[in-house]
């Protein structure tokens, strides 16, 4: 059986808010309902980072995988820059003052909401991915 999936082109200058909704009303459709606010916090920061550091065009992609009942929700935000350095980025999260004054601190909240995520590189582009929802202890 295939996995629900779904693929949007967003565009920068219709924003954010059209892309929020088209991703509540497909996590209800997919019965997924509970993940929508965390989704929705996901989907903005990687897709704000596509937009404001990377290169167009930008795609956004949705797909439930797993069983029925331990499904999880896999987004995936691709776009044609050649990525950056998540080591970098995970390491000026151990310094207090780094966080506060230097960029990635929207993937930390990515890091916290995600079970897991992380970057690949591909031959035109990247792509982070991060996969919902986290453990709850």
């Amino acid at each position: 059986m295939e996995s629900p999936h779904i693929s949007f082109a967003p565009a920068p200058e219709s924003g954010l808010s059209p892309v929020r909704s088209d991703v509540r009303g497909q996590l209800a459709r997919w019965g997924r309902s509970e993940l929508a606010e965390d989704a929705v916090l996901v989907v903005s920061e990687l897709l704000g980072n596509a937009f404001g550091h990377g290169r167009a065009p930008v795609r956004l992609s949705l797909a439930l995988h797993g069983r029925a009942g331990h499904q999880s929700l896999m987004i995936q935000v691709s776009d044609m820059s050649p990525g950056f350095d998540m080591k970098a980025i995970r390491g000026r999260w151990k310094l207090p003052s780094a966080v506060l004054s230097c960029g990635g601190r929207g993937l930390l909240l990515v890091e916290a909401l995600s079970r897991t995520w992380g970057e690949r590189h591909h031959r035109r582009g990247h792509t982070v991915w991060a996969d919902l929802p986290r453990d709850v202890a």
